[in-house]
């Protein structure tokens, strides 16, 4: 899926695991919510990943939306949450920056940066990958990327308090 989608589901995560305001950030409470925050954002790209979808965003437009959102987040979020935030995307975007990263700097700036000769990631593989690029599917890509984006927001509105400054 675009990064966008993978974006939207870590700040659905935050707002999940959103520190209170009275909560340290060094405690270790926030540090086991950071833990799990990063690991639930690889987990949920994995799923993500594995249902059959197309890429509604071209990959330039995606990534600088997905930094956007990023940084309207940041901006938005009550401030306990900044770390948390952070995690929770970088955990989202983790199996693109490992697996398929090398090969996007290679092929958009011309570098030859090593690649491994496997995937990690076994959503990335091709026997496993639900990437569809031929247009068919479509449907059902478009229902699973709604699905999605409902549950994130639904998620992130109910946890609003907790999560940005309002």
């Amino acid at each position: 899926m675009n990064i966008t989608f993978h974006a939207v589901g870590s700040f659905a995560t935050v707002a999940v695991l959103s520190l209170e305001p009275s909560e340290n950030r060094r405690s270790v409470s926030a540090l086991k919510k950071y833990v799990i925050g990063f690991v639930s954002g690889v987990l949920i790209h994995g799923i993500l990943d594995l249902l059959p979808h197309n890429y509604p965003l071209p990959s330039k437009l995606d990534v600088m939306f997905a930094l956007i959102l990023l940084l309207a987040i940041l901006f938005a979020s009550q401030k306990q949450n900044l770390i948390l935030i952070v995690i929770c995307f970088i955990g989202a975007i983790f199996p693109d920056v490992i697996d398929l990263s090398p090969g996007i700097i290679n092929k958009r700036l011309g570098f030859q940066i090593s690649l491994l000769p496997f995937k990690i990631f076994p959503w990335h593989w091709k026997e496993f990958s639900g990437s569809v690029y031929d247009g068919s599917r479509n449907f059902e890509s478009i229902v699973y990327h709604g699905l999605f984006l409902l549950i994130c927001f639904s998620l992130i509105y109910v946890y609003r308090k907790r999560f940005l400054n309002l």
